[in-house]
């Protein structure tokens, strides 16, 4: 059995494709034969022109259904996934047509004549028993979000105005450690399960990444990262302890993004 999920959104575009769209059946022996329309079809190119040409762009006789041809821009769509019955070549032409720059990967159903009496079953709003029933996917399906879920502020934002390596010596309002200790002591009486510190540090092209603090010195006022890149002066920095909420779930939604819940000791991209 095949199943086609309806509902499309805005990076996955379920769809059916069936007789009722133009798909024509091959006769029952086969053995060598080739759609008439699909071969006839190439007879436009005997006048040939100037420059290279593709079979892929040729024409043909199928009608893509309307959740296939509302997608705006074509060359964004970069996977198609689809279950079929055994015709699938006149459909596959047809999404090489429209679809060029997606990769095409299928296959072909069981029949299930002694289940329910069906050549194939293909379960959606309605029972098909023939036809390729599929998902195209656009570039944008997975788009990388870090949510620390893990991690609480402990301190405002601050600008690094000088730092060395991974030590950060001055913010904007003083020394990083006398800074940071005073953050701290407004957090005395809350609940923690740890008391390991973080830094997250964003650049001025918004990316930002999480380490943890290795050490400080409030004598000279540094505070060292657990990272080997090398901190720059106009950075962002805002200091991060774990709390008891650290395992909380991540909240599910249908915004069409991939969120990776991270709270480690090393440094990982969060991009905004």
């Amino acid at each position: 059995m095949l199943f086609h999920s309806p509902e499309p959104n805005e990076s996955s575009v379920p769809f059916y494709v069936g007789d009722e769209h133009g798909r024509q059946r091959l006769r029952e022996v086969a053995v060598g034969r080739w759609h008439n329309h699909v071969t006839d079809r190439f007879k436009q190119h005997t006048q040939w022109t100037h420059g290279p040409i593709s079979a892929t762009r040729a024409s043909s006789h199928i009608q893509l259904p309307q959740e296939l041809t509302s997608i705006a821009d074509p060359s964004s769509v970069s996977l198609i996934l689809f279950a079929s019955d055994k015709e699938t070549r006149q459909v596959l032409d047809i999404l090489d047509s429209q679809f060029p720059r997606a990769a095409k990967l299928g296959i072909v159903g069981s029949q299930t004549p002694f289940l329910n009496g069906r050549d194939y079953t293909l379960l959606g709003p309605n029972i098909h028993t023939n036809g390729v029933v599929g998902v195209a996917f656009s570039t944008h399906t997975c788009v990388p979000r870090v949510a620390h879920t893990g991690l609480e502020a402990v301190s405002n934002v601050l600008r690094i105005e000088r730092c060395k390596g991974n030590v950060v010596l001055e913010l904007e309002q003083g020394d990083a450690a006398h800074l940071l200790i005073a953050a701290l002591r407004k957090q005395r009486g809350t609940e923690r399960v740890d008391s390991r510190l973080f830094a997250r540090v964003t650049s001025a092209q918004g990316e930002s990444r999480v380490f943890q603090v290795t050490g400080g010195n409030p004598a000279k006022g540094g505070i060292a990262l657990d990272t080997l890149r090398d901190l720059s002066p106009g950075q962002n920095i805002q200091f991060m302890m774990q709390s008891a909420s650290e395992n909380r779930a991540i909240s599910t939604s249908h915004n069409p993004r991939v969120c990776f819940g991270v709270s480690s000791d090393h440094g990982f991209t969060c991009p905004e």
